[in-house]
This record gives structure tokens, sequence and C-alpha cells, in this order.
């Protein structure tokens, strides 16, 4: 990775955290349930080549309170239903020297484990997404992403914690052009949560 891509990647770390720290006092009276900053691995193959794909990823992730939202459809489930967003920007290492951004959202739901120690989630979301790699196999530019997932938050204080988790990601664009056999990844990440 060049020093260029690094330092591009330490300064949206860098202003995503500040983000997530700056707002946290003026989040108590919105739709906003929670923010976090999520990294993590990918490790998957392009469908028909079976060429290995490998991300990197960056991930600022947003969660609305779901009842607050649609208060008629939804009943209140002390902000356990979210409705996420999750703007992104990852390295692609393998193909190296690739890149994909994007926005991705959905629904996550939270359940107590352990009272004030750990909730466990599942998720479910789309999105949209453009990848800079091609194939004969996967077009590049504008595509969308399917992904399912779970995982764990462990507080580390009443309002924070530490989140773990595992997703299964598709990416293709639904036929739209050719090549389409699409990429298909286990996404491991380790993120923090601010919940208000």
């Amino acid at each position: 990775m060049n020093v260029k891509i690094k330092r591009d990647l330490l300064s949206l770390v860098f202003i995503i955290a500040l983000t997530i720290i700056g707002s946290t006092s003026h989040a108590k009276n919105t739709l906003v349930a929670e923010k976090g900053l999520l990294i993590g691995y990918g490790h998957g193959y392009v469908g028909g080549c079976h060429n290995s794909y490998k991300p990197l990823l960056f991930i600022y992730h947003i969660g609305f309170d779901a009842h607050k939202l649609l208060p008629s459809v939804i009943p209140d489930t002390q902000k356990r239903l979210t409705l996420y967003l999750e703007p992104q920007y990852n390295k692609v290492i393998r193909p190296s020297n690739n890149y994909e951004f994007g926005l991705g959202f959905g629904f996550e739901y939270r359940f107590n484990i352990i009272k004030g120690i750990a909730d466990g989630y599942i998720l479910a979301g789309s999105g949209f997404h453009y990848i800079s790699y091609d194939s004969h196999c996967q077009s590049n530019g504008f595509n969308f992403n399917d992904n399912l997932g779970t995982g764990f938050y462990i507080y580390t204080t009443h309002s924070s914690a530490i989140n773990l988790g595992f997703r299964f990601r598709h990416i293709s664009n639904a036929n739209t052009r050719m090549p389409n056999d699409g990429i298909n990844s286990f996404l491991f990440m380790l993120g923090y949560s601010v919940f208000f």
C-alpha cells in the first residue's frame, strides 16, 4: 500500500472518529440511536473466476431508532430495532491496487445476552457499491451489495460498547451489464459504538 493511500485512510478514520466523539452530546434529541466505527477484513471469491478477493473494511455505522421513525408501524422496542446507514471506503488488498466504496442500509436487532455486559445482534441489509476491480467474471463500477450478519456488543460503559461482528456479503450488479458472476465474501469486523 503506497504512502498516499495510507495517509488518506488514516485521515478518513480520524475524521470519522472526531465526528463520533464530537456529535455525542447532540444526538440525544434526534432519531440517532447509535454511532460507530467498524474496521475489518474480508475473504471471498469472484464467482466463475474463483479469484481470491480480500477487502480491508472502514465503515461508519449510524443507527436510527426504528420506533421513532415509524411509530405507528414499529412498537417501542427500547431502541433494540434500528435502521442503519453505513457509508464506507474499503481498500482491496487482493487483487491488489483496487478499492470499493458505497452506502449500505438495513435493519439491526439487538437482544440481551448478559444484562449490562453484552448484547447480541442480527442484521440484514443492502446498498449501493462502486468497485474498481474488473475481470472477465465481474464488471467494475456501480454494483449492489447484500449482507446478512450477526455479532456482539460488549459494553465498556453504560452507553458504549466494543462491536465484534461477522457478515456474509454478496456484490453484483443485478445483471445490468455483463459479466456479473458476483463476489461473495465473509467479513470479520471489530468496532466501537456509542449509544444514545
